[in-house]
Parts: C-alpha cells; sequence; structure tokens
C-alpha cells in the first residue's frame, strides 16, 4: 500500500541541495560550483519557500496564549515549591509562639539519632587510641624483659604468686615480676599499667607457671613470656564460679586484647586464644607451655 505523501518527497538531487542551501543560509550567491542545472534546481527551491513565506497564517488567538503562559507558571510553581525546604509551622498563643508537639518531636529525634552517632564514633576513637597506648607501654615492658635476661645470663624476674595457688594444685607458681623491672629502671611504673583499666594498679596479666616449668624454660635457652591485658575471669576461677572461657578483656571494649608474644610481636586479637591455646584457663592444650596469664 503506497503512502498518500510519497508524492511530495524529494529526489535525491533536490535534498541534496536543500542541504546545500541550509548550509550557507539560504544565500543562493554562497553556492559554490554550480552548474547551470544545479543553478536551476537551487532557485526552484528557495521560489517554493518563498510561496511558503507568502502563505496566510491567522494569528494565535489570546485564550491559546493565556492558556499557554498559564500552564508555564504552573510548571513554574510546581517546581519551586518541589525546591523549597519546608520549616515547622509555628502556632500563634497569647504568649507568642509555640512550635506543634510533632514538629518537637521529629527535632527531638534528629537531636538523638545525631548524638547517638556521635557518641558511637567517639567511643571507637578512644577505644582505638587506648588500645594504642597499651602497646607501647607493653612493648617497653617487653623491653625491659628482655633487657633484665641480658643482664641477668638469661634469666627473667619471676614472685611466687600463691593468690592463685588453688589452681596449681595448692602450690603457689611463680609469675613475671614486673614490678622488678620497674624499680630496677628497666621499664617505667606507668608502663605496667594499660590506661583502658582506668589506672588499676595491676593493668595487665603475666605469664605464671610452676617453678618447675619456669626452669624448663630457661634450660631451653628460649625467652618465652607473655603478657596480656587482664585476665576477665580470673575472680571466677577462684571462687569456683561459672565462666565463659572466650571472656574478652574489657580493657578495649569489643577490640579485645593485646598479647606481647615470646617472639617480641605484640597483636590486639579478638579472641583470647594464643596458638590454640586459651590463655584465660589451664586447659592443657598446649603440650609445651600451658599459657595462663594471672594478676
Amino acid at each position: 500500500m503506497s503512502n498518500g505523501f510519497d508524492h511530495l518527497k524529494l529526489c535525491k538531487a533536490d535534498a541534496e541541495m536543500l542541504d546545500r542551501l541550509v548550509d550557507v543560509g539560504f544565500e543562493l550567491d554562497q553556492l559554490e560550483y554550480l552548474t547551470p542545472e544545479d543553478k536551476q534546481r537551487a532557485t526552484s527551491i528557495l521560489k517554493m519557500f518563498g510561496f511558503l513565506d507568502a502563505y496566510p497564517v491567522e494569528d494565535a488567538s489570546d485564550s491559546l496564549i493565556d492558556a499557554t503562559l498559564v500552564r508555564i507558571d504552573q510548571y513554574e510553581s510546581q517546581r519551586t515549591a518541589r525546591m523549597q525546604i519546608h520549616t515547622p509551622e509555628l502556632e500563634t498563643t497569647k504568649r507568642g509562639f509555640r512550635i506543634r508537639m510533632p514538629d518537637l518531636i521529629t527535632v527531638a529525634a534528629m537531636i538523638l539519632v545525631t548524638v547517638s552517632v556521635f557518641t558511637m564514633i567517639s567511643n571507637s576513637t578512644r577505644n582505638q587510641s587506648l588500645t594504642n597506648q597499651c602497646a607501647s607501654n607493653m612493648a617497653m615492658v617487653g623491653r625491659g624483659l628482655v633487657n633484665y635476661a641480658l643482664d641477668h645470663n638469661g634469666e627473667t624476674p619471676t614472685e611466687s604468686a600463691p593468690a592463685v595457688a588453688s589452681l596449681f594444685g595448692g602450690l603457689a607458681p611463680e609469675r613475671t615480676n614486673a614490678q622488678l623491672l620497674a624499680k630496677k629502671g628497666y621499664c617505667d611504673h606507668n608502663h605496667l599499667n594499660c590506661p583502658g583499666h582506668s589506672g588499676e594498679s595491676s593493668g595487665f596479666s603475666y605469664q605464671t607457671q610452676p617453678a618447675a616449668m619456669w626452669d624448663a624454660i630457661r634450660n631451653q635457652g628460649k625467652l618465652f613470656i607473655i603478657m596480656s591485658d587482664q585476665n576477665p575471669i580470673l575472680k571466677q576461677l577462684l571462687a569456683n564460679q561459672k565462666y565463659d572461657q572466650l571472656t574478652p578483656s574489657p580493657a578495649h571494649g569489643s577490640l579485645g586484647q593485646n598479647h606481647l608474644r615470646d617472639d617480641g610481636s605484640i597483636n590486639s586479637v579478638a579472641a583470647p586464644i594464643f596458638k590454640g591455646d586459651l590463655i584465660w584457663v589451664l586447659d592443657a592444650q598446649n603440650k609445651g607451655i600451658d599459657i595462663f596469664l594471672t594478676h
């Protein structure tokens, strides 16, 4: 089926000439390299456009113009309204103005959310700062232990720990004596505390072993010293109460605890486990040394 307007289509030559006229702004004298046939074709096209210019057209009615302007105004008003930030309306009273209760609740909720977020960020930053300071203090104690051992033929300072003897079959074990390090100048007294323990005198827990085990460690010639943040379940162990052996030290919130390991490294770990050994309890998981930290 043929289109009823097929007879109005331009031929290829007319279409090309129309494009050239458009490029020069319909100025015939601006066209270059015209053959007599091309010039005649261009003149005919310009005459056709002249007929269009002379075609009588009625002016738009005032009602159409007014309707169009109203539509434009409505669109502009809607766009302006969408871009506005509405503030709570004020109710007028004899004493002045007051904010409506729903608006007051909304403002209060926004303030609470802001305070909560700020508190969370502040606590996280504080805990991380305490963890870093704790690790720094622990490193100084570790350096003091190494220097003490170098000055004392490989021996490390220990002291009897009768307070935890009940956990060793009634025999008092020996525990690393960090106080002696500070007393002899191998570290400062403030290095013995973790800032997360709120200034308690025994800020860290230290490796605690039977005397014979310490002798075995020294005979091996290996400096096996471990200290960490405070053992959080030691009181429950001594009182024979229920406890969770995976309880993290409270010093650093949810960040876990710092460890000073036998290779001199300091690590912050979430779980109180070292090489598969639970460090808060005597669990006999390590065939060599059953790591146990007390204070």
